[in-house]
């Protein structure tokens, strides 16, 4: 059988046939290798820069809070000394932009700053800044729960919200409602029956509050009536702030956290920070209280005092008593011989009542139908306007009406607003408009360079400055002051050159000055404490 033999040359018996050419395959799987791995190290580059970035930030946000804390500690050191109030700080603690604004704390090679932001005080007139660099007293406000306990009603209290800045009947009796402790709602407040109708349901707190933010469980509060337009919380207007869509162009409202407070505290203890002579305490005999009295207040006024405890007290003088035998006569303290042995039969109810007070003592001479009475009228020697700016002082920094060492926080005068005074007006028998006005325009100004003199230091100024009557104001006795011990601290911390983050912490700190020794040493309270840098960025604290 025959085999037909191939003619190609290339192949023999036994060969295989040879392979096609390779097209660089190997290569290209390197080079999409080397890509990957490329963008792999770039994303892992780029994470870890990001890593890195966020550490930075966070540890650069956690200095900057380091440094708002610093603040706080240092405003604390501040306010519980008494030497820096009166010599470091002139008694101006709200605006020291010297001290407040832009203090450098240094940690190894870092520094950082913290500012103290506070609004703008009505009398400040020093320039045309957007904030004062300061602390914010809270005494200056109305304390709810401190006029709850003066007056459990709420009637007092009532007056005095009606005259705030959009309040109205409805709400302000809400507020009552909720603060007070019976369960019956006011005309157009609300209690129970109403608040358990609401999703979620809850009850009304019938006790005081604590926190001024309570207020808005209360029926008819809302965040723009108690905060106003200030929706970062720094106390001024941003651009960013606005009202109904616009930047609001007819004044920047604060709300009524500017007015209201829970925190103001007084206790009722003399400069050295010792109990005050009670006036009416019964239970030191009257020798003793007019030995502590003369030596501090000179023996007229104590004498008066005294008498006044003892015989009673009318303002003004008497009229002549009628009868053709009776007469009145002036009596001169100095001549009176006091007999601290009788009995103390009288309360004095306000030390203002002391000023336009006098004191009548009546004698009979003669016999049968020749009988005269005659009426010794002895005033007080706070009558003598000459006397007041010595004696006042003196009265105010050295006896109380109130027994116990601590009152029911009053509303300090001499950094009160202009709506906080007009509140005041409320009280029946008190001040009115036109004393508020006199009371602002006599207000001691803190923002001057000069300290504010020392009859600031005590009410004495509302007569000797102001020229308020007494009389009204000894309605007003349980309401105002001129002291303050709690205060309000925003503290920025933030870095030089508006580089990294800016903190803003909010504390409420409490003196809570002590005598030791007879030294007054400080032992603050930090009563709250809040971080704002949330509310929003504010403006460059250097600025």
């Amino acid at each position: 059988m025959l085999h037909k033999i191939s003619n190609s040359p290339h192949r023999l018996a036994g060969s295989k046939a040879c392979p096609t050419r390779r097209q660089g395959v190997v290569l290209l799987a390197v080079l999409i290798v080397v890509v990957l791995l490329s963008l792999a190290a770039y994303n892992y580059s780029d994470l870890m820069t990001a890593q890195y970035k966020a550490s930075d930030n966070y540890h650069k946000n956690a200095q900057a809070r380091a440094y708002a804390d610093s603040g706080i500690h240092y405003a604390m050191a501040i306010l519980t000394n008494p030497d820096n109030i009166a010599n470091l700080l002139n008694n101006n603690p709200y605006d020291n932009s010297t001290l407040f604004q832009n203090h450098a704390v240094t940690q190894g090679n870092a520094t950082g700053y913290f500012t103290f932001l506070a609004p703008l005080s009505a009398n400040n007139t020093g320039g045309t800044g957007i904030c004062q660099f300061g602390f914010i007293d809270e005494s200056g406000k109305i304390n709810i729960n401190a006029m709850m306990a003066n007056d459990p009603t709420g009637s007092q209290l009532y007056q005095m919200l009606l005259l705030l800045p959009n309040m109205t009947d409805d709400i302000a009796n809400s507020i009552i409602d909720w603060v007070d402790i019976d369960t019956t709602p006011r005309q157009g407040g609300a209690e129970n029956d109403y608040y358990n109708t609401l999703t979620p349901p809850y009850n009304a707190k019938n006790g005081p509050l604590d926190s001024l933010e309570e207020l808005l469980l209360v029926k008819g509060v809302t965040p723009q009536l108690l905060f106003g337009s200030d929706l970062n919380r720094n106390g001024y207007q941003d651009p960013t702030e606005m009202d109904d869509g616009t930047v609001t162009s007819t004044g920047f409202d604060r709300g009524w956290s500017a007015y209201l407070t829970i925190y103001s505290r007084e206790q009722n203890v003399d400069p050295t920070g010792l109990a005050l002579i009670n006036l009416n305490d019964t239970t030191v005999d009257l020798p003793t209280m007019f030995s502590s009295l003369s030596s501090v207040l000179g023996n007229d006024l104590a004498t008066f005092i005294i008498m006044a405890r003892q015989l009673g007290m009318s303002s003004p003088a008497p009229a002549p008593p009628p009868g053709p035998g009776n007469k009145t006569q002036a009596g001169v303290l100095a001549n009176y011989k006091l007999d601290t042995t009788k009995p103390a039969k009288n309360q004095i109810k306000s030390l203002y009542d002391l000023i336009s007070g006098t004191v009548s003592i009546k004698t009979q001479t003669g016999n049968g139908k020749n009988m005269t009475t005659v009426t010794t009228v002895y005033k007080s020697p706070l009558n003598d306007p000459s006397q007041q700016a010595t004696l006042l002082p003196m009265l105010f920094q050295t006896v109380t009406v109130f027994p116990a060492t601590e009152i029911p926080a009053r509303i300090n005068v001499n950094t009160a607003s202009l709506e906080v005074l007009t509140a005041l007006t409320g009280v029946q028998g008190g001040i009115t408009t036109a004393d508020v006005q006199a009371i602002v325009a006599a207000q001691p100004v803190y923002s001057s360079a000069d300290p504010p003199d020392d009859s600031y230091l005590t009410p004495a100024w509302l007569i000797t400055k102001a020229n308020i009557n007494p009389s009204k104001l000894s309605k007003m006795e349980p309401m105002i002051t001129t002291r303050s011990q709690v205060y309000r601290v925003q503290s920025l911390g933030y870095f030089d050159q508006n580089k990294g983050p800016v903190v803003r912490i909010e504390a409420v700190i409490d003196a809570n000055l002590v005598s030791v020794a007879g030294a007054l040493v400080g032992q603050p309270r930090i009563l709250a404490w809040r971080d704002l840098s949330d509310f929003g960025k504010v403006r460059p604290p250097q600025q």
